[in-house]
């Protein structure tokens, strides 16, 4: 028995596997992902964050009215986060510079801070004097699945 395969269609060596537009469509989802699943209070594995210490709680609480753990204070660092699609890659990135915590509120100060800065102190080094981490500026299965059913659709449409 023989299969017949029959491209529709441009040439397949033509045919744009990829561009700008999906990937700037996949770093958004992924965004949206990672700043929901932050605010949520969920590192990249789902898990709550860690409890934030006394004093910071008790300085949050008076500043926000809350103290949950979910890395926002001024809203700058996830507010400060973009992509940078290419032809077949997205970044996503941070777009604040480093700085000192200056000022005397403790909105102030969080805001005077990179988003870089505070996001590699969560997640890779550790925040506060007893260096919590908190994993979450990573993705997990579901959010590459996410991704790729994005590209796959765009894939599919090419037809």
């Amino acid at each position: 028995m023989a299969v017949k395969v029959t491209l529709k269609g441009p040439p397949l060596a033509e045919t744009p596997l990829s561009a700008p537009g999906v990937m700037r469509d996949i770093g958004e989802l992924l965004l949206r992902r990672l700043r929901k699943r932050t605010r949520e209070g969920k590192d990249v594995h789902g898990r709550a964050f860690r409890a934030l210490s006394t004093a910071y709680a008790k300085a949050k609480h008076k500043a926000l009215g809350h103290d949950r753990a979910d890395l926002t204070v001024s809203g700058r660092m996830l507010a400060d986060m973009a992509v940078r699609p290419t032809k077949n890659t997205v970044s996503v990135y941070f777009t604040s510079a480093g700085g000192k915590a200056t000022g005397r509120t403790l909105i102030q100060r969080s805001r005077a801070i990179g988003a870089a800065d505070k996001a590699e102190w969560h997640t890779i080094s550790g925040a506060g004097k007893s260096r919590v981490k908190r994993e979450w500026f990573d993705l997990n299965a579901a959010d590459e699945a996410a991704a790729q059913a994005v590209l796959d659709a765009y894939l599919e449409n090419l037809k």
